[in-house]
């Protein structure tokens, strides 16, 4: 690779890096004296073709790098006084739970009256229904067979 190819890779990679930061493609190019947005956008993209994909593992050490310094502004804010940054350090410590798979899976269990199973009459609409079809339907083409639940 020449010079001024790994001089062209290196500012590529440093837009990419940027853009996993989140800035957006203006200041990139600001930045990085890109002619335009759409400078650096091919930079990144140039730069996203050439690079192997990262493992999940590495992305969620970026991701886990992000929430920290989210965490980090927000609890510096609250220590000031700033109270209204709590929800904020919630949502980031709940968005860390997920990432890492920290909380419990929640069990959901729906029921009938006294926790037996639930009643519907989903079943008995569709025989009538099929039983409808049939009766519109000439000669013998249409069978149906089911079989009654006790208790509905």
């Amino acid at each position: 690779m020449r010079r001024l190819d790994v001089e062209k890779a290196d500012k590529q990679r440093k837009a990419l890096e940027l853009r996993r930061l989140g800035v957006n493609y203006d200041r990139i190019a600001s930045e990085l004296d890109y002619s335009d947005r759409s400078g650096a956008w091919r930079a990144v993209k140039a730069a996203l073709d050439r690079a192997v994909v990262e493992p999940a593992q590495e992305m969620r050490m970026i991701a886990t790098e992000r929430l920290d310094l989210l965490t980090r502004a927000s609890l510096e804010a609250v220590l000031r006084g700033d109270l209204e940054q709590i929800p904020n350090v919630l949502r980031v410590e709940k968005r860390r739970a997920e990432l890492w798979g920290l909380d419990q899976p929640k069990a959901v269990e729906v029921s009938g009256l006294g926790g037996g199973p639930i009643n519907t009459d989903v079943g008995a609409l569709l025989l009538e229904r099929l039983r409808q079809l049939a009766a519109q339907t000439p000669g013998d083409t249409l069978v149906i067979e089911a079989q009654e639940v006790p208790g509905q």
